[in-house]
């Protein structure tokens, strides 16, 4: 799935976006009011003080800033308030290193693996921060999950096929216990949405596979399948947190974070929090929606067009799952097809009992006799439609209709068909029923 947008008057000096990093301060993510508050200052020095920065910092911003580095930070077209820069690997790294960022170790052996990457996948890497949407569990075994929203660091490539697959063991990083649960599964139960998407720590989660079925890209995607290669690209993995620290596992022993994070108090009283994807749902006025859940850690191609400078292009790339509320069949259209076909056998009864000889079209005639009859069947059809188009437009325009409802439109078309075809036979005075009926 692609979207595309911008940030206009939002690329300014990356020594401004280093700045905005040291909210974190060690920590793996910050809370969005406070976040929020700060990076939707504009890129213009005056509004900042820099003696917070270290000299290795302030000399990294303009080692960037000469050598091609893109930094942006404000407001984007889709409302939402983020920090971003964007350069080769080694770049992002020396961001990570000089401030010492902490990021999912997953996500910096990749930049690891891409610097001085020799096979041909060219592509920058962005560190990106905005933020996102959490969800908890309030209850153990309750599915109804609390809400919140948090910011955390998010590190990608501009080309999806060229993010290298790391496995994410005690090689990569070690556990230890949180908290023990004596014999609860914190993810028991959990609202659906939370089962879509792939997650970097091991649970009783659905577990869902990281590569996805790609469509035209511009490095070769890895192909698997067999006999017949799909191309397949890898998409991110969505992470928790307990006590501001990276989850690793959640069992019925407890909950294991990362061995080298120190917990947070004011974030461990929200206990256990689980990135949600984003719901951007398409409704009809009576409530049915289409469910639209992308990947939140949104990822990006970013691009400065000469004749806007100052705007910051970014071409969405997000990865979708969609499906529809169930809602209950009409079965309406089918109950007047069986009217139909029974008044059909009740004629064709009617006229054979002259005991004559008679034309199959007169026998369609003499069934379009029962003018009353065809006013009933078109008035229900259009009844049907006119209270159900909404939900059928939505399933047409975002292809989510079932066999069944396929199946009603099939018995709409044909009973709105015969019995108007029916009408204009009767009117137009084209049989002589009086004679069929003498």
């Amino acid at each position: 799935m692609t979207m595309s947008g911008g940030c206009s008057g939002c690329i300014g000096p990356c020594k401004i976006t280093l700045l905005k990093y040291t909210l974190f301060n060690g920590s793996a993510f910050v809370s969005s009011p406070v976040f929020n508050a700060f990076v939707a200052l504009g890129p213009v020095e005056s509004l900042y003080d820099f003696t917070s920065l270290s000299p290795e910092a302030l000399a990294l911003g303009e080692s960037l800033d000469r050598n091609g580095a893109v930094c942006q930070s404000g407001i984007n077209e889709w409302g939402a308030t983020h920090n971003v820069a964007t350069g080769t690997a080694q770049q992002i790294l020396d961001i990570i290193l000089t401030l010492g960022l902490s990021v999912a170790p997953q996500m910096v052996r990749e930049l690891e693996l891409a610097v001085g990457r020799t096979d041909g996948c060219d592509t920058r890497w962005s560190i990106l921060t905005v933020s996102r949407l959490f969800q908890f569990p309030s209850t153990v075994g309750d599915a109804n999950f609390g809400k919140l929203s948090a910011v955390d660091i998010n590190i990608f490539p501009d080309y999806t096929e060229c993010r290298p697959t790391v496995k994410i063991d005690d090689s990569l990083i070690g556990t230890k216990v949180a908290l023990l649960t004596k014999g609860e599964d914190f993810l028991r139960a959990v609202p659906d949405s939370l089962t879509l998407f792939p997650y970097s720590f091991s649970s009783s989660l659905p577990l869902v596979s990281r590569q996805v079925p790609a469509g035209v890209t511009k490095y070769p995607a890895t192909s698997s399948g067999g006999y017949q290669e799909v191309p397949t690209v890898t998409q991110p993995l969505l992470r928790a947190y307990f006590g501001g620290c990276r989850v690793r596992e959640v069992n019925t022993t407890g909950i294991f974070i990362e061995d080298t994070c120190e917990m947070s108090a004011h974030w461990e009283s929200y206990g256990l929090m689980v990135h949600s994807p984003d719901d951007l749902p398409l409704c009809s006025t009576g409530g049915v929606c289409i469910h639209n859940y992308f990947n939140s850690l949104w990822e990006w191609l970013n691009y400065v067009s000469e004749d806007q400078p100052d705007r910051a292009g970014m071409v969405v790339n997000s990865f979708r799952i969609r499906y529809g509320d169930t809602v209950p069949i009409d079965i309406l259209p089918a109950l007047v097809v069986a009217q139909i076909l029974l008044m059909g056998i009740v004629s064709f009864y009617q006229v054979m009992s002259h005991k004559r000889s008679v034309l199959l079209t007169q026998i369609w005639a003499y069934r379009c006799q029962n003018g009353r009859m065809q006013v009933v069947y078109l008035a229900q059809i259009v009844y049907h439609l006119v209270f159900y188009s909404d939900l059928y437009m939505i399933g047409l325009v975002t292809g989510t209709l079932t066999g069944e409802s396929i199946a009603n439109l099939t018995c709409c078309t044909f009973a709105l068909s015969y019995s108007f075809i029916n009408l204009l036979k009767a009117r137009s005075g084209e049989h002589n029923w009086t004679a069929i009926s003498a």
